[in-house]
């Protein structure tokens, strides 16, 4: 079988397959944004409806968000294919396969062809996943809440039923994620650009994952902030404050979720990768031995070499020890600092507002 199977299969990767369901993402978050400009024109800018409105942005945002999600699947899976860091795992004996933790004792295997039949599979599983007729259950399940509402409209109903739908999905692709780790061995590439072996595109997928769910709150945090920085009895502080208390609560919800949404698909991955930081670990050992060795040879044999001996074994040093220090910083996540930057840049405004919510309840206390 040819490597290019993989990444055909990938570029032919269709996260939604409904044509109907592609142009409702499509052109639901323009819809949203037309239909703010014309609310505020038939019903003022007032603070109820700036808070209106800006739920309308929240929700555009989001579907934005979630159409670029969609676009990176494909490719984060194909690029993790591409670099090669996909292996086969097999038990490292018959014992350990019979142990029911053999998964922890995994080593790499090179059979490319099984390991490529497999990973498509692993693929066609999570594109059929992705539009299993349960993500209508889902959406269902989310256009009910709107029942709740003391007022509500059909476009309300809609808009909980995609969410639901895109919940599914990022539901998915978090699963599959994590499963990748569970599914096959890696093995990073020591020194790669991205500092995190080559795996920060499932770091990226993770991160979006978490942002279409950190902006919502973002849209929370925002509007408790807004009653501490306007004026006392105002329209905004007035309508600040009436949601404030519930927005607060609200707000450890979405929050909770962002961090589990990025870091519990990356789990698998971790524990592999720590797996695989022990074993790199045990070959600087032998390394840092043969450097050893060599110094001790220069400074022994110094005498009796001649100068070119003398400078190849110099030069054999050199290179040992600037590839020892490379090698030292070993990454155990499949992310490096700027995707966890930006995951926290993200929970700024939230951690914020939940500060502000648990520094009320401090003082609340006799």
């Amino acid at each position: 079988m040819n490597s290019d199977h993989a990444i055909k299969k990938l570029e032919s990767f269709r996260s939604i397959r409904s044509p109907f369901m592609r142009w409702t993402l499509h052109l639901l978050p323009w819809a949203i944004l037309l239909t703010i400009p014309l609310i505020i024109a038939n019903y003022g800018a007032n603070a109820s409806i700036v808070m209106y409105v800006t739920g309308l942005l929240t929700a555009a945002l989001s579907l934005f968000a979630f159409r670029l999600l969609m676009k990176k699947i494909p490719q984060a899976f194909s690029t993790i294919w591409d670099r090669k860091i996909i292996v086969e795992c097999e038990p490292a004996s018959q014992d350990i396969a019979r142990d029911k933790d053999f998964a922890d004792n995994r080593e790499p295997r090179k059979d490319s062809q099984y390991v490529e039949m497999k990973y498509l599979e692993f693929i066609r599983k999570l594109e059929d996943w992705m539009n299993s007729p349960f993500q209508m259950v889902t959406g269902l399940f989310f256009s009910l809440f709107v029942l709740t509402w003391d007022y509500s409209s059909k476009a309300e109903f809609l808009i909980a039923f995609i969410i639901g739908i895109m919940a599914w999905k990022m539901t998915v692709t978090a699963i599959y994620v994590w499963k990748l780790g569970k599914d096959f061995c890696i093995e990073p590439q020591l020194g790669h650009a991205d500092k995190c072996g080559g795996l920060s595109p499932l770091g990226e997928l993770c991160l979006w994952n978490a942002i279409i769910v950190t902006i919502p709150a973002i849209y929370l945090g925002s509007w408790i902030i807004v009653g501490m920085i306007t004026e006392p009895l105002t329209s905004y502080f007035l309508q600040s404050e009436e949601y404030a208390s519930l927005f607060s609560w609200l707000l450890f919800v979405p929050v909770l979720f962002a961090l589990i949404a990025f870091f519990l698909p990356l789990r698998s991955t971790h524990q592999l990768m720590l797996r695989w930081r022990d074993k790199k670990r045990s070959q600087l050992d032998h390394l840092e031995q043969y450097i050893y060795r060599l110094e001790c040879r220069i400074l022994e044999e110094a005498e009796s070499m001649n100068e070119k001996e003398y400078e190849c074994l110099f030069r054999e040093r050199e290179l040992m020890e600037q590839l020892y220090r490379q090698s030292r910083m070993i990454p155990v996540w499949p992310f490096n600092t700027g995707i966890i930057t930006r995951l926290l840049l993200s929970q700024s405004i939230p951690f914020f507002g939940i500060f502000t919510h648990v520094l009320s309840l401090i003082k609340r206390l006799p």
